[in-house]
């Protein structure tokens, strides 16, 4: 804010605010547009290309099988726990009859009787049950297994089901996503040329900050709401794009600098006068304050190394570039001042139109 005036700056900061307001509304706006789109909002589903018929008869022998599972693995608990009371009763008896057989050795009474038998008798019949219990418990395991074989196949199958699915969802997936792409796409890019045209041709008028607005919201929709939707296809399409964007930015920024240092080339042999004429006030002053000719936008202040006094800036009028005239004397007291100043900051005295040096 050097030589700019006060109330121009914070009207620029209120364009700039201004712009950006206009910016959020249309941001907002076309948020609520592509929301809107065809098929906006509603992904394909992987189901849409599933074999329903032959995925219902697999679940529901999923489901039947899973209830069985369940089932055999509550009879085998009860049939362990039934194999563990039987266990637990053979060896008990048997023991009380080992206790007996010694205690009828240590009498003397060691002949065989029909007790002896009988004990016998019982003693077989819980081993016989105790062997049942062990078959069942067997028999349900064997049962378990194969059920789980049968189980875990009718799972392959399911996933087979949905492998089959996957290739004409993903074509459809890839068929949608290319189509949103295009809707947003003609939505986007008569955003982007009109913005592209605004930007060439109406800045810096009256109007700008509006234009400014719009395209500042055409670049936010592309960027933000296009670009992420770009369809990748291994990456062609994105790379493409990118190159394409790249050359193009490219040649426009070749091309502009080019006419610039035409430009500059031309105007440094236009007589001063006419060169003057063509450079903003506020612009000049800025750039002559800065050490830089608005003429020739280069750098004109050098440095001068004393050996005890260090550094000292030399007093330069002349752009030791392109000759223009940067400062000159007041007509009135001989200040050296900026040639651009239209008053003496000594005296006050107007300046000449012309520079009294040029």
């Amino acid at each position: 804010m050097k030589a700019a005036r006060r109330p121009l700056f914070f009207y620029n900061v209120a364009m700039w605010l201004l712009s950006l307001v206009i910016t959020v509304f249309l941001i907002e706006l076309g948020g609520l547009v592509l929301s809107d789109l065809p098929t906006a909002g509603q992904p394909v589903s992987k189901l849409e290309f599933v074999d329903t018929q032959a995925l219902e008869t697999t679940e529901e022998e999923i489901d039947k099988l899973e209830l069985s599972m369940q089932s055999t693995e509550n009879d085998i608990e009860d049939a362990k726990f039934v194999l563990e009371s039987r266990r637990l009763d053979y060896q008990t008896q048997r023991s009380n009859f080992e206790s007996w057989i010694r205690t009828r050795g240590a009498t003397g009474l060691t002949e065989q009787n029909q007790q002896v038998v009988d004990r016998v008798e019982a003693i077989e019949l819980l081993k016989t049950q105790e062997r049942d219990a062990q078959q069942a418990v067997q028999s349900l395991e064997q049962q378990q297994v194969e059920t789980n074989r049968m189980l875990q196949s009718l799972r392959v199958q399911r996933d087979q089901i949905f492998d089959a699915a996957t290739a004409p969802y993903e074509k459809a997936r890839q068929n949608e996503i290319l189509k949103v792409f295009l809707y947003r796409l003609a939505l986007t890019l008569p955003l982007l040329l009109i913005s592209i045209w605004l930007f060439v041709k109406k800045r810096g008028t009256t109007y700008w900050p509006v234009y400014r607005s719009f395209v500042m919201f055409s670049l936010f929709a592309f960027f933000v709401e296009l670009v992420p939707y770009l369809p990748s296809y291994g990456g062609y399409v994105r790379t493409g794009v990118g190159i394409v964007l790249s050359l193009l930015f490219a040649h426009f920024a070749v091309k502009g600098m080019g006419r610039y240092i035409q430009n500059k080339k031309n105007e440094e042999e236009k007589p001063e006068a006419e060169k003057r004429k063509t450079i903003e006030y506020e612009q000049a002053v800025k750039k002559i304050s800065e050490g830089v000719c608005p003429s020739c936008d280069r750098h004109f202040q050098p440095k001068v190394t004393g050996k005890k006094s260090g550094s000292v800036e030399a007093h330069v009028d002349y752009c030791v570039h392109c000759g223009f005239c940067l400062f000159d004397k007041c007509g009135q007291c001989g200040t050296r001042e900026n040639s651009f100043y239209k008053f003496c900051g000594s005296c006050g005295c107007p300046s000449d139109t012309e520079p009294a040096n040029a």
